[in-house]
């Protein structure tokens, strides 16, 4: 018996290191060099600014992941179920504006009242004012599928910007948006991409390719520029559409202390940019060890166990990158901040990847 005993935790021990020196993880990691975390430090002082903030109510509808501001004055939003909503700030009552049968992400209202939607399982798509949902683009100049569409922007000439996060890893293959965003920023590779759809000819162009999860976007409003959030990268990217430099890209701002998310323009100057989670010491201390991260990623659990407390912090910059303004909360009281958008009478609309409300910030 001692002997089957035995020969039964030998051969235990050989497939679990097969399992975890040999299983197939879909994943091909890259080392890469992470930049130091400086930490909650200069600029980024912790204070609890969103701690102070009020929460509206979505009534067991979770991730408002990016609000714009219609017309009406009403937030705009999508959230986890698919479903497109229209919140009164005033009242916090709410109602279904349409259903993409997706996962809506970044929104913004075009001139003629249609809702742009960067929708993470359709693609680019468009919701009229009858909530009609029609698909703009689902597939890129390139033929490779829009598999992760992320926020989106309208340039001044009309054309429609939006990110396409990962061209490998896609939410409806891996179990939904936050499972697909972590393995694209563990593999490192940079799968993420920025598009534009041009309306009048119904086409797309790839601009940007090599993107560690391509994020955030935003249009200068005098067409010269616009701003991508490569959160695997813990930066802002200046890809130049006009002058001398058009078509080059330049670092905004980079080793953020966070994960940066969405990117709005604010009315009263500079850019919202939600840091959805802290820097993660996991990430950073395996950037070199490609085998490693492999490795790591058999054992069960471990993304979970990896992930950085909550941490709720939002900024504003600059279209020189620098730091105007932050709003914080060490414990965490509005988990997941992706970003924010400012109404006509100065409050602050913070957006959510999993919260069940929007906060707002009155300043």
């Amino acid at each position: 018996m001692g002997k089957v005993i035995g020969f039964l935790f030998v051969v235990t021990l050989v497939l679990a290191g097969a399992y975890f020196l040999l299983w197939p993880t879909g994943l091909s990691p890259k080392a890469w060099v992470a930049p130091q975390d400086k930490g909650l430090t200069g600029d980024f002082v912790p204070n609890d600014l969103i701690a102070r903030a009020e929460q509206i109510d979505l009534s067991g509808r979770f991730g408002p992941e990016d609000i714009d501001i219609g017309a009406d004055g009403l937030l705009y939003t999508g959230v986890s179920d698919g479903s497109i909503i229209k919140i009164d700030p005033r009242t916090g009552e709410f109602d279904i504006v349409a259903i993409t049968g997706g996962r809506p992400l970044g929104v913004e209202f075009d001139d003629a009242g249609n809702l742009l939607v960067a929708d993470a399982y359709k693609g680019l798509i468009s919701v009229s004012s009858d909530g009609t949902v029609t698909v703009l683009a689902d597939t890129a100049d390139d033929g490779l599928v829009i598999g992760y569409a992320d926020d989106v922007d309208i340039a001044p000439d009309g054309r429609i910007w939006f990110s396409d996060a990962s061209t490998k890893f896609f939410p409806g293959q891996w179990g939904g948006t936050l499972e697909a965003s972590i393995a694209e920023i563990w593999e490192h590779a940079g799968t993420g991409r920025v598009l534009s759809y041009d309306p009048a000819s119904n086409s797309v162009t790839t601009h940007m390719t090599g993107l560690v999860f391509a994020n955030g976007i935003a249009v200068d409003p005098a067409g010269q520029f616009v701003l991508v959030n490569e959160t695997g990268k813990y930066r802002v990217l200046k890809y130049w559409l006009a002058g001398p430099k058009a078509g080059q890209t330049d670092v905004l701002i980079d080793n953020l202390p966070g994960f940066p998310d969405n990117i709005n323009p604010d009315p009263a100057g500079g850019y919202f940019i939600g840091l959805v989670n802290p820097r993660s010491a996991e990430v950073d201390s395996y950037a070199e060890k490609p085998f490693m991260r492999n490795v790591l990623w058999r054992i069960p659990g471990f993304s979970d166990a990896a992930a950085p407390p909550p941490y709720s912090h939002l900024i504003r910059i600059d279209g020189n990158g620098n730091i105007l303004a932050t709003w914080q909360d060490p414990e965490g009281s509005y988990t997941d901040v992706t970003g924010a958008v400012r109404a006509s009478d100065g409050s602050i609309y913070v957006s959510s990847l999993q919260e069940d409300s929007i906060a707002r910030l009155a300043e």
